[in-house]
């Protein structure tokens, strides 16, 4: 059994393929979720409108779990786009750096001074660092989101009151709905 090595450069094009694939994976798991999150929305409201408290908990919890996976994942699929666009930046970039190393060879040739186009690549360069240090922002962002978030009773809170308001509409609207068949009713007798 041959193991890779860890160490290997990978290509821009392996990489963007990677990426590309796990993006797909992970929206797709997204959809999966929000599914998962609707049900457990339902299950929550259901529960609410039964009275039953314990099981709006259980479907509640299962909903806040639910939302922090989708929000997350959100993040993760985020932060894949914008390695696509670091790579394809980088590809640019690098044939820019590779032009500009060409011009500076042909202006030793010609006798004309390179430090000003040496000066241009190290920002060129410097701009490529960046780009990667903006990309490890958004890493670390990522994992104070997963890590960080709202307490459980706070979103619990949230959810009954959205689904106490959806209940109080429908209900409403059953009223008016059987005001309406009396009505009718008082008529045809």
């Amino acid at each position: 059994m041959g193991f890779a090595n860890p160490f290997k450069k990978v290509s821009p094009d392996e990489l963007k393929t990677k990426l590309s694939m796990s993006e797909q994976r992970l929206t797709a798991r997204e959809k999966e979720l929000n599914k998962k999150r609707q049900q457990a929305r339902t299950q929550a409201k259901d529960a609410l409108s039964d009275g039953n408290d314990r099981d709006f908990r259980v479907a509640s919890r299962r909903f806040s779990m639910i939302e922090g996976q989708v929000n997350t994942i959100g993040s993760m699929v985020e932060m894949a786009q914008s390695m696509t666009d670091v790579i394809e930046m980088e590809s640019g970039l690098k044939e820019v750096v590779e032009i500009g190393e060409n011009l500076g060879k042909w202006q030793k040739q010609l006798g004309f001074d390179s430090t000003k186009l040496e000066g241009a690549i190290t920002n060129i360069r410097t701009s490529m660092e960046k780009v990667n240090t903006a990309t490890n922002l958004m890493t670390s962002s990522m994992d104070a989101a997963m890590n960080g978030g709202t307490e459980l009773s706070d979103m619990q809170d949230s959810l009954r009151s959205e689904l106490l308001a959806e209940l109080s509409t429908d209900i409403s609207s059953k009223d008016e709905l059987s005001k309406k068949i009396d009505e009718e009713m008082a008529e045809s007798e």
